[in-house]
């Protein structure tokens, strides 16, 4: 493919997009009356309390639930139509990995399921730059609950997405891994002018990871907060011990706790 036909990293619109699940016990709302335009290109980091429908949220992106009212629009499109055509990619919190095929064979996959040619070296780079390199014959039984998370983000890497989702990609790494895996992914897609979604508890990996930080109060999920990231990428390693990303930090936090406060006092 053409540099001129790689098609563009896609805005997305939100348009007051709800969910409420059916239960047993009556409706539950996950996520209220939600609107925000996404800029093209940009990462959005989604964080809240657990539990809040942060992950609901993107799901309904992906297009894997409906939304009960509202609409989502992804460069025009439906999630639908984008995701049948292969436009997105999604790493879950679950990695999900075929027991019976080998590491390197599971992230080989997602280029077959998006009809794009299998480049081995390519896929052998990736699992090198996720910290996996000499495990590429090991099935997932093979790997600890990190690795396998490690490998979900390969999988999910390897077919270059115009938009890419991250639900806590790396929640089951260890810190060390953790830090260095943000040092180095994001430039995977940042180079390329990606749209990325990342959802995570980290108020720290949010502030470094995006361009753009969406705080949201406790269920059913409202933007509590819209705070913009001013550093440019690729960011340096010191940046984290600036005071400047402190204080941003301190901003993201805050907004975490005034949204529980006002959620509890609407509640109450």
């Amino acid at each position: 493919m053409t540099r001129s036909a790689v098609p563009e990293a896609p805005e997305i619109v939100l348009d007051a997009v709800a969910k409420t699940f059916d239960t047993p016990s009556g409706p539950v709302e996950a996520v209220a009356p939600v609107s925000v335009r996404l800029a093209a290109g940009q990462t959005t980091a989604l964080v809240g309390p657990s539990g809040c429908g942060k992950s609901t949220l993107l799901r309904l992106i992906a297009g894997l639930e409906a939304p009960s009212a509202g609409t989502i629009a992804i460069g025009g499109e439906s999630p639908d139509a984008v995701r049948a055509r292969a436009g997105l990619s999604m790493a879950f919190q679950d990695p999900s990995l075929l027991p019976w095929r080998s590491l390197r064979g599971n992230v080989a996959l997602a280029l077959k399921l998006a009809r794009k040619p299998v480049d081995r070296a390519a896929v052998d780079r990736l699992i090198a730059l996720v910290g996996l390199e000499g495990f590429e014959g090991a099935r997932p039984a093979e790997l600890s609950g990190g690795m396998r998370q490690r490998a979900a983000i390969a999988r999910c890497l390897v077919t270059e997405p115009r938009l890419l989702l991250l639900d806590e990609p790396f929640g089951a790494v260890d810190e060390l891994t953790r830090g260095r895996l943000n040092r180095e992914l994001p430039a995977l897609w940042q180079a390329r002018g990606t749209t990325a979604l990342l959802v995570t508890h980290s108020v720290r990996e949010a502030v470094l990871l995006s361009d753009r930080v969406l705080v949201f109060s406790p269920r059913p999920a409202q933007v509590a907060a819209d705070i913009a990231v001013p550093f440019a990428h690729p960011r340096a390693p010191d940046l984290t011990r600036s005071n400047r990303f402190l204080d941003l930090c301190d901003q993201v936090s805050a907004a975490l706790a005034q949204g529980e406060a006002t959620r509890r006092m609407v509640a109450e």
